[in-house]
Parts: structure tokens; sequence; C-alpha cells
């Protein structure tokens, strides 16, 4: 099961953020890891708004992203910290 956000524009976790903004990524980071969610995907697909999604496996992430990128999309996989950043990952 996964946790599903969407939103209409992408972003990237730091680039061009303000602080509010990034104080809100960090709390809902850190609500996801309270409900045991151990990473992140920032999808952004070809056709289609940008979203993302808190998965708690490595095998959840790829079964999600995978089909994404197969498609021409881009998924920026990251673990979530205990103090609400994010670690980039490769596949």
């Amino acid at each position: 099961m996964a946790l599903v956000l969407h939103h209409g524009t992408f972003k990237d976790f730091w680039e061009g953020a303000d602080r509010p903004e990034i104080l809100v990524e960090s709390r809902l980071n850190l609500l996801a890891l309270e409900y045991g969610y151990k990473y992140r995907l920032d999808i952004r697909p070809k056709k289609g708004a940008a979203r993302s999604e808190f998965v708690s496996t490595l095998r959840e992430a790829r079964f999600i992203g995978m089909p994404v990128r197969r498609a021409g999309g881009h998924v920026e996989f990251s673990k979530i910290c205990d103090d609400g950043t994010l670690k980039r990952h490769q596949w």
C-alpha cells in the first residue's frame, strides 16, 4: 500500500522553494515516516499531473516506478531520513 500525494506543478525538493514550503515538505516526510513509509517517489509522467508517492519497501518502489520510466516519465527515488530530509537513491 502506498500513500499518494498529487500536486499541480513539480518543483524539486530544495530548488526554488522558499522556507515555508521546505517546512511543509519536511513535515510531510516526517508524517510519512511515522506511518511506516521509508521511501519517497517524485513522479513526473509524460502526460498527467506530477505526484509524490510514499512506499515502505524497495520492491514497492520498483513496482510503481518502472512502468512510469518505461513510458518515458521521470521518477526521482529518495530515502526519508529521521529529520525529514531526503537522501537521493539510484535504482
